[in-house]
């Protein structure tokens, strides 16, 4: 990937939090590092984060995603316009255009929003494993991305070890704890086979 400069964004004026992030499309491609990430962590954990960052994009995260936002709305709304018609009946409202009944149509709404996110969130939890072992394969330091796993939990005040049904239905990154337990690390050192 052709490097035409570091990107940081300022998250300090805001937030403690540390972050980076892949964005943009096209000629817009950019990997943003929080100006957080880049004060409070050493050089080959930034290298690591910006590593996995990549793999995104690599392995075209971006695109699925944006394909698979896109079909989720139309679906969603297509889904939510036929149901919120049925359904009018079912309260006394005769018509699509009275306001009492715009409540119905966020109901629906959250009600698809409830069903999909989770699906959503599998296929997100899914990038971030592969972007993880990404990562690992170009910098070969599994010692600093775990590292830089366990800060980010700590400095973002992430719970390690959600439990698994909070997670399955609102998590779009695997917990810290899974993610440094499928890389083979154990506290950000690679285990050794009696570990494992």
């Amino acid at each position: 990937m052709p490097v035409q400069g570091v990107f940081v964004f300022d998250m300090s004026k805001n937030t403690k939090k540390a972050n980076a992030a892949f964005a943009g499309i096209g000629k817009s491609k950019r990997i943003i590092l929080g100006d957080t990430l880049v004060a409070n962590f050493r050089d080959e954990e930034i290298e690591s984060v910006f590593a996995h960052e990549l793999g995104h994009y690599k392995l075209r995260h971006i695109v699925v995603m944006m394909a698979l936002g896109t079909l989720n709305s139309f679906l969603g709304l297509y889904l939510t316009a036929v149901l919120y018609h049925s359904s009018l009946s079912w309260f006394g409202f005769t018509s699509v255009d009275q306001i009492a009944a715009l409540p119905l149509l966020a109901v629906w709404l959250g009600v698809y929003s409830l069903v999909t996110a989770p699906l959503t969130n599998i296929l997100s939890r899914s990038h971030e494993r592969a972007a993880d072992r990404f990562a690992i394969r170009m910098t070969g330091n599994g010692e600093a991305f775990g590292n830089a796993l366990r800060k980010l939990a700590s400095i973002n005040l992430a719970d390690v070890s959600p439990h698994p049904v909070v997670e399955f239905l609102f998590h779009s990154h695997p917990s810290i704890e899974k993610r440094i337990r499928a890389l083979g690390l154990s506290d950000g050192r690679p285990m050794s086979e009696s570990q494992r």
